[in-house]
């Protein structure tokens, strides 16, 4: 990818060179275009620039790149790991040049993920996740750097649940376990399109790391509702003092399951400001169930991803037996 920015412009990871001009960045405010489910209730929130680059110094928890041109920061991203070392995914893109006249070719936001990338491949990590906004200018420079749609959501917010029918018969919700693992990823299978499975997660080991549980408070609660002995949905429920905040799967075929697994969040949630869920948009019956349960849209996100290796898939070549019969 060619970089149209001036020469004086570079990416890189931060340097204690770096310094002042973080110190400046942390005193302006701009938009955080990489939305992450903990930042749902505040997506434009950013970690503070400077903290940031001391502790990817320090711990290297986080990893960090800026664009900087001298003692002006044009740009900064952040990725964390999710339940793997081997995904990430980007929870801050800042173009700091976004309101400037040059905005349109500043190519901030492509070399910082062109960075990212690069330092995913370095560190062994197949794949690089990144939400935003589905109007957001981010989403075509992540395109143009080679990452793939995985998944169109929606928000939804209320008040509270509301739950207008009894539970239907046949349908029974139970506390997920470690064991329910293989027919989670089962579910995730069938509820998600081949695209979307395929850019986040292959196999089980694959799909066990992409999970983010950043988001779920200690007291979070996680449900599967089982029909016939199937998994047909699950719920998992975080709660904090204002916000509740619900992230459910279901199998289209049947939403029963997912009705259930409402109504038992329903009787966790009292006296919060907001209850929160981001749906998939390809399970497309939920929208009427989440409606019906007093939830309203509020807006659209992308989920993309990046694949910096794909999984293989290893054979085993069989030999056959011949059995030769022993003469008496």
């Amino acid at each position: 990818m060619t970089d149209a920015r001036p020469e004086s412009a570079r990416t890189h990871a931060p340097r204690p060179i770096d310094l002042v001009a973080l110190v400046t960045f942390d005193d302006a405010v701009y938009e955080n275009q990489a939305v992450t489910r903990e930042r749902l209730s505040r997506p434009s929130a950013a970690p503070p620039a400077l903290n940031t680059a001391i502790e990817q110094w320090l711990v290297r928890r986080r990893h960090m790149w800026i664009d900087v041109n001298g003692r002006q920061i044009n740009g900064i991203a952040t990725a964390r790991s999710l339940a793997a070392d081997d995904a990430w995914i980007i929870d801050t893109l800042i173009d700091a040049t976004v309101d400037s006249a040059e905005a349109p070719d500043s190519g901030v936001v492509l070399a910082l993920l062109d960075q990212a990338i690069e330092a995913a491949t370095q560190g062994a990590v197949t794949r690089l996740l990144l939400r935003t906004p589905a109007d957001a200018p981010a989403l075509d420079d992540a395109l143009r750097a080679g990452f793939q749609p995985a998944l169109s959501e929606q928000l939804w917010a209320g008040r509270t649940i509301e739950v207008t029918a009894p539970p239907a018969e046949g349908v029974t919700v139970r506390e997920a376990v470690d064991g329910d693992a293989f027919e989670l990823f089962q579910l995730f299978n069938r509820a998600l399109p081949f695209n979307a499975r395929q850019a986040m997660a292959i196999t089980l080991a694959e799909w066990e790391g992409v999970q983010d549980r950043r988001w779920l408070t200690r007291n979070a609660r996680e449900w599967v509702a089982e029909e016939h002995g199937r998994i047909t949905a699950s719920l998992r429920l975080s709660l904090t003092n204002e916000l509740a905040q619900f992230d459910l799967m279901a199998d289209g075929e049947s939403l029963r399951g997912a009705q259930a697994l409402l109504a038992t969040a329903a009787t966790q949630i009292s006296d919060r400001e907001q209850v929160l869920t981001l749906a998939p948009r390809a399970i497309a019956p939920l929208e009427s169930l989440l409606r019906d349960h007093g939830l309203t849209p509020q807006g659209d996100y992308t989920l993309v991803s990046k694949r910096t290796a794909q999984p293989v898939v290893a054979t085993v070549q069989a030999h056959r037996r011949v059995v030769v019969s022993r003469g008496f």
